[in-house]
């Protein structure tokens, strides 16, 4: 008698065949999400390495600008409020040389001396003029802090310097009798502060003297010690004295969205500075 040969799996075989499937798809499943974690939190830790590098240099490059002289004017002092996670300071926007004889309330620069991240703004910038032998006595030559209430620049400097710009002055210390190549100072009043915002710690600037508010520069950082400042003397010690400031540490720690593979933990990583001031003075 003939039997015809056997067709199809037992249930036995078709058990064992689902395990082994399920066995491998939950093995590549793993692997699959463990390498998910470990890209995002590659990603996480590069764009919080770029975000401290591209704060530090912004920090740095507002700060090394700041001078500092003990027992000196307001005018001669950048910093003017300091603390621990933040500060108010004049912060550099431009310089140039004035190409004419100023009149009582008013200079002009030379278009091609004057440098700068822009032009003056009127009642947001301040110039600090260069008097030279006008001081109180003891003193010969003083950085003079004036307002600007308008900028123009129809007017040119004379003979062939080329284009000006006029910045007029309120009524106050005169500026007239300056002689041309005086150099100008334009200022911005500025704060760096770290600020709480949505539940996550920024380092934010604002211009103080916009009255703007204030905007996120770099973050999230730690809500902990996110932005440190300390200030130094000339020997290197911690001073509270901003007048006697010649040297600043900063401090940016920042935080990831998630953490590492396995974990939803935030990754922290801290980027340290140091900048001594320009016009720093020694003991």
């Amino acid at each position: 008698m003939l039997t015809r040969p056997r067709t199809g799996f037992t249930l036995a075989e078709v058990m064992v065949a689902l395990t082994l499937t399920l066995m491998v798809a939950g093995t590549l499943y793993r692997l699959l999400v463990t390498t998910q974690r470990t890209t995002r939190a590659q990603a996480q830790r590069i764009e919080l390495q770029s975000s401290l590098r591209a704060g530090a240099l912004i920090v740095l490059s507002e700060l090394r600008e700041l001078s500092a002289v003990a027992g000196g004017t307001g005018a001669q002092n950048d910093i003017l409020t300091a603390g621990a996670t933040g500060l108010v300071y004049r912060a550099m926007r431009g310089m140039g040389f004035v190409c004419a004889t100023p009149s009582a309330t008013s200079i002009r620069i030379a278009r091609n001396s004057f440098t700068g991240v822009r032009d003056p703004q009127a009642d947001r910038d301040e110039s600090l003029v260069f008097m030279e032998d006008r001081a109180a006595a003891g003193v010969n030559d003083i950085w003079q802090a004036m307002k600007i209430v308008s900028v123009a620049t129809s007017a040119a400097c004379p003979g062939a310097l080329g284009p000006g710009i006029t910045l007029t002055l309120p009524a106050g210390p005169s500026v007239a009798g300056l002689e041309p190549g005086t150099p100008v100072r334009i200022t911005e009043l500025m704060e760096l502060r770290l600020y709480q915002s949505e539940g996550k710690s920024w380092l934010g600037a604002r211009s103080v003297a916009s009255g703007e508010a204030i905007q996120p520069l770099v973050g999230p950082l730690s809500a902990r010690d996110g932005f440190r400042l300390e200030y130094l003397d000339p020997s290197g010690a911690p001073t509270a004295d901003r007048t006697g400031t010649t040297s600043m540490r900063i401090a940016l720690r920042g935080t990831t969205e998630g953490g590492g593979t396995g974990s939803d933990a935030p990754v922290e990583e801290e980027l340290l500075g140091q900048v001594v001031l320009r016009n720093a003075v020694g003991p």
